[in-house]
């Protein structure tokens, strides 16, 4: 890129951005590269060691997909102005670009050729009548289940056949649709592309993509019709020797988005609380380092390791369980199982000495209905490490880390490092918090599983995701079929609090999380706020320091959650959103922002929670 832009620390590892995402900036889109292009030491190198982020048990649970890996590598704060700052880099994509005033019409390459010698490249028409007009981006782009991107063919896209089908529209008879059919080959030999937009035409027909020299002319309607065959280009991969790196085989199509579209790109990320339980303690990350560096030296001997070890003082046995971690991990661990370590951790351990988190236990089985246990976190870690990506539809968690012998999508994914699943880095961001983990009454929720309309209202959401299109929505809802009534019910009341705590906590909708803790051993959920959206402030946990007004506090979230604007419509509503799969539940009354909720604000339904027959709530809303 000819100059560097903010592309902003928190969408680097996020659920709308990362490795091979499409980022608006203000000039134009980037597609952000492969983290291996930013910059980052090698990872025996001293340098590494202010990058190093210490979570060994979230190491071992991504060795069974990462077999090599050492460490996670933080991305730095954005106010870091050292020249030697580790900073994503990025290229524009997509890459045709055309002038607002002349119309041009070109790839960013030709755009740069044209201004070879007059001054620096800035995104801007080298025509002097344009007078430094900025350039604007094609807003389309095409993608396969593969992973792969690229720009639409629009050298080819003037010169075409139009092949007529007929359909039925079933009102008016028959309709004659034209399909898109390419020559794939340049208009004449001395092509010059304007891209034109009609001022009384405002829908694709009015958008005509012209040769100067030949007249050829063609429009972008019937755009989202076109596919063709995969080329396999990898631009987050970035340039080598001035070159994009060569291209996959891939037998996919591909089709037509928006540059905008949520669907180009899902990242595949995995969070995890940091407890002191199952970490290497007494290695620091220059310690780490120091010992990968003798491990790495060709000259290496064991006893350069046992003279480290009496050295700094450290057991040999602790340095020989960090060296040798990943031999001992074997297949992937469930996200549930690893869940389980961090709900036992905090609903059944006292504060330790580690400073690092800082919590406790309250006891509320007596004073609020339906709940067993809070549990009041005044800090806490949190780290997210970014894994692959996917586009044109998600994956389920669990379908992150598990290997190509159990997974079950035709999509594929695509690995953030060049070095694929060998990789010994991983990037990800450590952020620290406050939360109030919610445990709800175990003995009450059984009996309350009995319900035969909580039954058949949770059927009715696994039937819908059987027959979505996705993937994604199949697996979530076998996995209804367990402990689904209690997940619901669990997820909905956590949407519910969210949406009520931002009335009371200081903090908007957009800075609370949730986590779910949901199995037959969990019936818990953590709402928690971090540093790096509106400041970690304390306001969440001062919550609990009244339990008086807490309870009045749920209690009103509840009453709330029975009323809704859009109701009865929404009440009694029995499929809405994406494929249907939310029951009672819509914006105005349940949903919250699609980066607090962890299950894309699907699987909702207040109507378990608050209704007068068969809510869980039922009797204390009485």
């Amino acid at each position: 890129m000819a100059k560097k832009t903010n592309h902003g620390r928190s969408k680097m590892i996020s659920s709308y951005g990362g490795v091979g995402s499409v980022i608006d900036t203000p000039d134009a889109s980037i597609i952000i590269e492969t983290f291996d292009n930013w910059d980052y030491p090698v990872f025996y190198d001293k340098e590494i060691e202010k990058y190093i982020i210490l979570d060994d048990r979230l190491i071992n649970h991504l060795l069974a997909r990462f077999p090599k890996l050492k460490h996670l590598v933080s991305i730095s704060v954005e106010e870091n102005k050292r020249k030697d700052h580790v900073q994503p880099k990025a290229n524009y994509f997509p890459k045709w670009f055309y002038c607002p005033r002349c119309r041009r019409f070109m790839p960013i390459n030709q755009w740069k050729e044209r201004w070879k010698g007059q001054q620096e490249f800035n995104l801007q028409c080298f025509n002097h009548e344009c007078e430094g007009e900025h350039l604007e981006q094609v807003r389309f782009v095409m993608t396969c289940d593969n992973g792969h991107i690229e720009d639409l063919p629009w050298k080819f896209w003037n010169n075409r056949d139009n092949e007529e089908v007929t359909m039925s529209n079933g009102d008016n008879g028959q309709e004659i649709i034209s399909k898109i059919k390419l020559n794939y080959k340049e208009c004449c030999s001395n092509q010059e592309l304007y891209y034109d937009v009609s001022n009384e035409n405002t829908d694709l027909s009015g958008i005509h993509i012209e040769c100067k020299n030949c007249k050829k002319s063609a429009t972008l309607k019937g755009i989202f019709g076109f596919s063709q065959k995969c080329f396999g280009k990898k631009y987050w991969l970035g340039l080598q020797e001035g070159k994009y790196y060569k291209d996959d085989n891939c037998d996919k199509q591909m089709t037509v988005k928006i540059k905008t579209s949520n669907s180009i790109y899902y990242a595949n990320t995995l969070s995890s609380l940091w407890i002191p339980e199952k970490q290497i303690l007494g290695l620091s990350a220059e310690i780490r380092r120091e010992i990968d560096d003798i491990v790495n030296d060709n000259e290496f001997d064991e006893k350069d390791l046992e003279k480290f070890s009496r050295r700094k003082k450290i057991d040999i046995s602790i340095i020989n369980q960090y060296l040798h971690s990943n031999e001992t991990i074997e297949t992937y661990i469930p996200d549930i199982i690893y869940r389980q370590a961090e709900y036992d951790y905090f609903s059944t351990k006292q504060q330790p000495e580690d400073k690092a988190i800082k919590f406790r236990s309250i006891n509320v089985k007596k004073q609020f209905y339906g709940f067993e246990k809070l549990v009041k976190i005044d800090r806490l870690k949190k780290i997210i490490v970014q894994t692959s990506f996917t586009r044109n539809e998600p994956i389920d968690i669990d379908s992150i880390l598990i290997g190509d012998s159990g997974y079950e999508y035709q999509i594929k994914r695509q690995s953030v490092s060049k070095n694929s699943f060998e990789t010994r880095l991983l990037p990800a961001i450590e952020n620290c918090g406050e939360g109030i983990l919610f445990i709800l009454d175990e003995e009450k929720i059984k009996e309350w599983e009995k319900n035969k309309i909580v039954n058949e209202r949770i059927e009715k959401l696994q039937n819908h995701a059987k027959s979505s299109d996705w993937k994604f929505h199949k697996i979530e809802g076998e996995k209804l079929t367990e402990y689904g009534k209690r997940k619901i019910l669990i997820h909905t009341l956590s949407h519910l609090l969210i949406r009520e705590f931002e009335y009371v906590c200081g903090y908007p909708m957009s800075s609370l999380q949730e986590r779910l803790y949901v199995s037959k051993n969990m019936n818990g959920f953590l709402i928690s706020a971090y540093d790096g959206t509106d400041g970690y402030l304390g306001g969440l946990t001062k919550l609990c320091n009244n339990l008086d007004k807490l309870q009045k506090i749920i209690k009103n979230a509840l009453q709330r959650a029975k009323n809704c604007s859009l109701d009865p419509l929404c009440y009694e509503n029995e499929g809405q959103g994406v494929a249907q799969l939310n029951l009672a539940a819509c914006h105005s009354c349940t949903l919250i922002p699609d980066t607090s909720c962890e299950m894309s604000n699907l699987f909702l339904d207040r109507r378990l929670v608050v209704d007068e027959k068969f809510g869980y709530f039922k009797e204390d809303l009485k």
